[in-house]
């Protein structure tokens, strides 16, 4: 008789299975079998199908452009952002006096100055000519600058617009058969302002204690002595090393004789013929005479007069460096700080805007998380309107309605109304300001900031405008000259984003072009003791990368080298892009791409180039020269 199988049965079972009950488990054992192999195919063709959706969705989606609402696979939201390590610059602490420039022997320079008992002027003068020697690709006699100035024992800060302006027979329109003249050749150069400038402000400000060919001569050694080619400087000749070839009088300069080719990083470089005209400088009674009306003047009419150009006698001997005693001055929200900078031509109307929006978001006494995005996409969208503002500004003298804009954009109620703008998401181009036009960028400029033994400062940037300027060098007395009337608007040129020219900064003679340069003092209004003094060369990355020096230190809490270090973000409105260095956290990028619907690009490190010098709370002044200028730069001082 047959037996139901049973497991536990056949395990306590001593005896042998008989035929019956074997055949009896087989048959049992074969169904079951069956069953499990069964499932076990289910299983794996479920497992089959889910996995060949997933692959097949993943395949879409690469196959797509990125799109605001879609997320990348990388995303983790519960990571903390990774910020990029401290850079290598030097963070200086000095007890009485410092100066940061873009070159560290021009800081060197000016900290000697300064102890020899000059003033934040003389140190600031003889740092600026030494950077027209070393750093020939941005700045030099052959340019001009502005500069503000705050005095410690008066509390008052003034400005000083030494900016290259128009020769009298240019016009409008003078650029719009051939738009490369603007750029590349004697035609290019507006009338050169820097010395008329430095001296004006030698002779208005200067300690007394430091002669002018004190502040001069070593410059002048350095031309003739030669100095080390900075990696800065071999980059930009490396880039420009067709047109150096190209041009004779940039070859006479910039081409190695030993090599035939352009200087490379650690070659040394004389400039013999601009030393000999730093020489007649330092040894004249009054070099502005000697540079705008005698024997200098005359080098520079003819030279003018044989190339092409359109500078004349009476131009050089007409200019004029204007002295602003009521510049514009802004007090940081929430704070007892004033922040101080030129009027138009400068840009520092739009960047204290920046400043004072960011103000009215985050000093209210509340720690701010520097890892939200939040705070990222406000400033962008602070820089938008600030940038979209700059349009519609130019040299007072000729825009008077530009005087109005000005008043509101530095007014607490100004920048309360743009906060209340801004949105969490970015919002359509025609938001940020109505009829906005273009703008060209400028590039060839250098930054100079200063705090004196008595607490005056200075903040100077000064321009060639383009790298190597009009890519043209007085044989004679080897100035690099600029090409600042590229600076300027000129009407039916759009630039590469089609975009309409500004008719604020189109060209008049005698004009000023407008610029991105923001030299900036910051001062306490109930002690009047000097709080920072910084700005930017770069173009117009000036403008917000001077802003974010300032919010991060001032607003954000940061030292001063964090907030030089820290990678940036750019957007200049047009184009409607934002520029984020490549150090910029990922993590924090992708929030504003897909959060806050910002347009995004990687552009590596950008060209701004910060110096700061700032007096602390703890009796100490810290000093940091921007990394970003590879120039061998760090700040000095004692």
């Amino acid at each position: 008789m047959a037996r139901i199988f049973d497991i536990t049965k056949v395990k306590s079972d001593t005896h042998v299975l008989d035929s019956a009950s074997l055949s009896s488990f087989q048959q049992h054992t074969d169904c079951r079998c069956t069953r499990l192999l069964t499932i076990i195919c289910a299983v794996t063709a479920a497992v089959f199908i889910l996995l060949s959706v997933v692959l097949a969705t993943i395949l879409a989606v690469g196959g797509k452009k990125e799109s605001f609402n879609t997320r990348p696979f990388s995303f983790h939201p519960n990571h903390e952002p990774q910020w990029p390590q401290p850079s290598g610059s030097l963070y200086g602490q000095f007890k009485k006096a410092a100066i940061a420039t873009d070159h560290g022997l021009c800081s060197e320079i000016g900290r000697n100055i300064l102890f020899a008992g000059g003033n934040a002027i003389d140190a600031t003068i003889a740092s600026l000519i030494c950077i027209g020697v070393v750093n020939p690709q941005n700045s030099g006699l052959g340019g001009g600058f502005l500069m503000t100035v705050y005095n410690r024992t008066t509390g008052k800060c003034i400005t000083l617009n030494a900016r290259e302006s128009a020769p009298a027979s240019s016009s409008t329109l003078m650029f719009a058969e051939n738009a490369s003249e603007a750029t590349v050749g004697y035609k290019s150069i507006a009338i050169p302002t820097e010395l008329h400038g430095l001296w004006t402000a030698f002779r208005k400000f200067s300690s007394g204690k430091v002669s002018w060919k004190q502040l001069i001569q070593p410059s002048i050694d350095l031309a003739i002595k030669g100095f080390p080619v900075s990696s800065n400087l071999a980059l930009i000749l490396k880039r420009k090393e067709r047109q150096i070839m190209d041009e004779k009088s940039l070859r006479a300069v910039f081409v190695n004789p030993n090599t035939g080719k352009v200087y490379e990083e650690g070659d040394r470089l004389t400039r013999y013929s601009l030393g000999q005209t730093l020489q007649m400088i330092a040894n004249a009674s009054d070099p502005n005479y000697l540079f705008y009306k005698g024997e200098i003047a005359k080098i520079i009419v003819s030279e003018m007069k044989e190339n092409g150009g359109i500078i004349t006698a009476k131009d050089l001997y007409s200019y004029n460096t204007i002295i602003e005693t009521s510049p514009i001055q802004v007090p940081l929200p929430s704070t007892n700080l004033i922040m101080c900078g030129p009027p138009p031509p400068s840009s520092f109307a739009v960047t204290q805007l920046i400043v004072s929006i960011l103000a009215e978001f985050y000093m209210n006494g509340q720690p701010v998380d520097l890892n939200d995005p939040l705070v990222y996409h406000r400033l962008i969208e602070a820089e938008k309107f600030g940038y979209a503002h700059r349009s519609q500004l130019g040299d007072l003298p000729f825009v008077k309605e530009a005087q109005l804009l000005i008043n509101n954009m530095t007014t607490s109620s100004y920048a309360k109304w743009i906060k209340s703008l801004i949105k969490d998401v970015a919002q359509p181009i025609q938001y940020y300001m109505k009829d906005a036009q273009y703008q060209k960028p400028d590039h060839g400029t250098s930054h100079v900031s200063v705090i004196d033994e008595d607490g005056n400062a200075v903040s100077t940037t000064d321009t060639i405008n383009l790298r190597l300027g009009s890519l043209r060098v007085s044989p004679i007395l080897g100035i690099v000259w600029n090409n600042e009337m590229d600076d300027f608007s000129t009407p039916g040129l759009t630039n590469a984003f089609n975009i309409a020219p500004s008719e604020a900064n189109f060209i008049r003679p005698n004009k000023r072009p407008m610029s991105s340069m923001s030299p900036t003092i910051i001062y306490d209004k109930t002690n009047g003791k000097v709080r920072m003094s910084i700005g930017a060369s770069g173009g117009s990355f000036i403008i917000s990368a001077t802003a974010q020096g300032i919010i991060r230190s001032l607003i954000f809490n940061q030292t001063i080298k964090e907030s030089v270090d820290t990678p940036r973000l750019h957007n200049q409105f047009l184009p409607h892009v934002t520029q984020y260095e490549e150090t910029f956290p990922q993590q924090i990028v992708d929030e504003l791409r897909y959060k806050h619907k910002q347009s995004m690009e990687s552009t590596g490190i950008q060209a701004s180039v910060v110096q700061v010098i700032e007096a602390a709370d703890d009796g100490f002044l810290y000093g940091n020269s921007d990394f970003r200028r590879k120039t061998s730069t760090h700040a000095a001082g004692y």
